[in-house]
């Protein structure tokens, strides 16, 4: 059983980001993708979302958090301790540069919307107020299954992935689901032209100005034509490579696909959560789906 507290208010998440450097303050780790720890009391004790009694953590250090690795001592201290704050924020620098997504073999400059289909951004980005970009993911399937789902750096959903990988600081992330259904991006601190030109292999980035950090997204929705790695496009019967865009409204673009997409069944998430007698408990089965 779980407590039956309200999701945590997005005021409440900024507050925890900003403690702790916007990164995962587990030594050595920095990663920038969060979830929120309750830890003082914890749920089972006392339902809440207080700042005070939480810590924002990547999703493995969450996990070791939940089976006792850390005191209430150690996280109190991680919350607390600027210094190692500073150390974090110093180190996620590289997403405060402008941005180069890298997506079917086309580039797109400063253009934060990358892949879109049928109005549903499935991967971009946004500039908090520190001028950090924050990334979103809504992947599609023709599943009905739970999909990965990161608002604004936050994990809000994941479902059962066949693979999942989330390394320190943040510079990959890579969901692979059974049906095939796939994501990968990759950071790459840019700190030249003649890097760039070195890496791809063209020399169509000499207006832009450096250093930037480029993004590699690669992606299949399986059961579909819809495939996108770093050097091609298949898109239907389109396929297209080597241009470059700049300030764009939006990247990879599909509008009116004509497919229905079925991920994240609201009727599914429910059929996971059972009422109890006690108004603030409710039963969840963690049972794979």
């Amino acid at each position: 059983m779980i407590s039956g507290r309200k999701s945590i208010p997005k005021a409440v998440k900024e507050v925890l980001r900003s403690e702790v450097g916007f990164g995962c303050p587990i030594k050595g780790c920095g990663n920038p993708y969060l979830e929120y720890h309750h830890f003082d009391p914890p749920v089972n004790i006392k339902p809440h979302n207080e700042p005070k009694g939480m810590i924002a953590l990547c999703a493995q250090h969450h996990k070791k958090a939940d089976g006792g690795a850390y005191t209430v001592e150690q996280l109190h201290t991680l919350k607390t301790d600027k210094t190692n704050a500073a150390l974090v924020k110093g180190n996620l620098d590289w997403l405060r540069k402008d941005l180069l997504a890298v997506v079917g073999g086309n580039f797109y400059y400063e253009t934060l919307r990358i892949i879109t289909i049928d109005d549903i951004d499935l991967v971009s980005l946004k500039r908090d107020k520190e001028g950090y970009l924050r990334l979103n993911i809504n992947m599609l399937s023709l599943e009905s299954e739970e999909r990965l789902i990161i608002k604004d750096s936050s994990w809000e959903n994941v479902g059962s992935p066949l693979d999942l990988r989330s390394p320190p600081q943040g510079k990959e992330l890579e969901i692979k689901y059974t049906n095939g259904d796939f994501l990968y991006l990759r950071f790459i601190e840019l700190e030249s032209l003649e890097q760039a030109k070195k890496k791809y292999k063209t020399d169509i980035f000499k207006d832009i100005l450096f250093p930037i950090t480029a993004v590699e997204v690669e992606m299949t929705i399986a059961g579909t034509n819809i495939e996108l790695t770093s050097s091609k496009s298949q898109l239907g019967g389109i396929q297209m490579s080597g241009s470059l865009v700049s300030n764009c409204g939006g990247g990879v673009v599909i509008e009116n696909s004509g497919i229905l997409w079925k991920q994240n069944p609201i009727w599914k998430r429910k059929g996971l959560v059972t009422e109890t007698e006690d108004s603030n408990v409710i039963k969840v089965n963690f049972k794979r789906r």
